[in-house]
Order: C-alpha cells, then structure tokens, then sequence
C-alpha cells in the first residue's frame, strides 16, 4: 500500500470521527482533545530524550500535562487548579532530577521536561475553552471548528503561494520549504475566510474578525515553526506515527497548540 492510499485511508477515518466526538457532547469533545494534549507530550518527551540524558518521562510527561489540561475544564476552580497541577509538575520533575540526573544535564533537563506541560497542557489546553458544552450540537463548539479548520486553511494556501511565488526563504535551519511569500499568501486567504465565518463562530464585528485572521495565522505558522524546530533538534522526522501517513499529534495540531489559545484570550479580552 503506497503511502498516499495510507495518507487518504487515514485522513478520511480520522476526520469524521473528530467531527462526531466535537458533535456528539462535551465529553467526548473535551475528552477527544485531553487524550490528544496528552499523547503530544508523549511526543515531546520522546523527542527531547534523543537529545538530554536523563529519565525519558514518557509516561509522567503525558500525566503531568494532562493535570494542567483539566484545570481549564473546572474553570470554577481554575485557579486552584493550576496551582496544585503546577506544584504537583516542580515536585515531580525536581525529585527526579535530584535522583536520576547527573549534574552537568540538570538544568537543560528540567527546562526541556518541564516545557512540554506547560506549553501543552497550561497554554494549548485553553482550547478546550472555545469547545463550549452542549449534546448533539456544533453550534457550542463553533469557535473551535473555524479556528482548527483556519490552520488547515492557512497551511494549505501558504503552500500554494509559496509553491507559485516563493523566492524568501523563511527560516531556512528549520523548514527549509517555507517562503515569506507563502506566509504572507496563508495569511491573506485566512482573513477572508474568518471575515466570512467570524459572524457564526466569534459572534464579533468585522475589524475583531481581521484581527483574529491576522492573529491566529502569524501564530499558527509560528507553532508550526516552533515543531519544525523541535524535531530538527531531535533529529526526528516525525513527531511519531499515531496518524499512518500523517505522522504525530504534534505534525498535525503543531499550529493549533499555539494559535487556539491566543483566540481564547482575544475573545476573552473583547467579551469583557
């Protein structure tokens, strides 16, 4: 089987499968994105144990993040929330380094481990905040559908921009492919289609709309960045292969984990 006709197979399972869980109630859609925060740090700390020696946190990594993740379901108690998910991850990550790392690979340790939780879990899982809640309904979850529909969106005419117009390397160390002019082509189209869906899934005026098209499309190519770079430094071409064909968690929702969370706060600044 060629890796198109897996990359197809693949695409057409995952895809109406994340429409229904999203669809069906605020479990499965929270709980559908908990479990994905949860295996990209999986992936982040697989990636960062190919290049600091040390405990691999395979395992805590994922539970760690996932503590953070949840405290923005209990959004009632966030606060606490993220000050015991916080404690508990210092706790954690500093008895283990006192235990099982040498000292010359303490610092880059902690940093590198510690991280994944907080980009992932503390600032990637405030998307769940524009999932809403409700049974049998998109309407809730409108904000999330437009902005992880966006990305693909961006990433798709940034593509084609770049392959017709591309001549400015980007950032060549790291993703050697993308152009100033494709970035700029991705970023053009994204607005036009949130100034066309903001109505429905923001609920906000036109300017707020442009200001999100703009905001969510420089982020998302900057979390795209920001994967790229990491597994270049791993030495890693894949994030790893949850997705046949498609490649990790993180290859897939590298621009949502920066840019949802960004939407949430604008909104969030607008809706007073």
């Amino acid at each position: 089987m060629s890796n198109l006709t897996v990359r197809i197979i693949s695409g057409l399972t995952a895809a109406p499968l994340s429409l229904f869980l999203v669809y069906w109630n605020s479990y499965t859609r929270w709980g559908m994105m908990v479990g994905m925060i949860a295996i990209a740090a999986w992936e982040w700390a697989r990636m960062v144990s190919k290049k600091v020696e040390g405990p691999r946190m395979v395992m805590l990594s994922p539970v760690l993040t996932t503590l953070f993740t949840l405290a923005w379901i209990f959004q009632s108690h966030w606060a606490g929330s993220v000050l015991l998910a916080g404690a508990i991850t210092v706790a954690v990550l500093v008895a283990v380094s006192f235990a099982r790392v040498h000292i010359d690979n303490l610092f880059p340790w902690i940093a590198l481990h510690a991280s994944g939780p907080v980009y992932l879990g503390l600032w990637g899982g405030m998307v769940l905040t524009l999932m809403g809640e409700g049974d049998r309904t998109f309407t809730t979850s409108s904000a999330f559908i437009v902005v992880m529909s966006g990305m693909w969106f961006c990433d798709s005419f940034a593509y084609i921009c770049g392959r017709l117009f591309g001549k400015h390397k980007m950032a060549p160390q790291i993703s050697p492919k993308k152009t100033w002019e494709g970035a700029i082509g991705g970023t053009f189209f994204t607005i036009i289609f949130v100034a066309v869906l903001g109505p429905w899934a923001f609920h906000t005026s036109l300017a707020i709309n442009v200001l999100l098209g703009i905001a969510f499309s420089v982020a998302g190519q900057a979390g795209d960045l920001l994967e790229s770079a990491l597994k270049r430094w791993a030495g890693s071409k894949d994030s790893s292969q949850v997705f046949p064909g498609h490649g990790g968690v993180l290859d897939r929702l590298d621009s949502l984990f920066l840019a949802g969370p960004l939407v949430a706060v604008i909104l969030a600044i607008v809706r007073g």
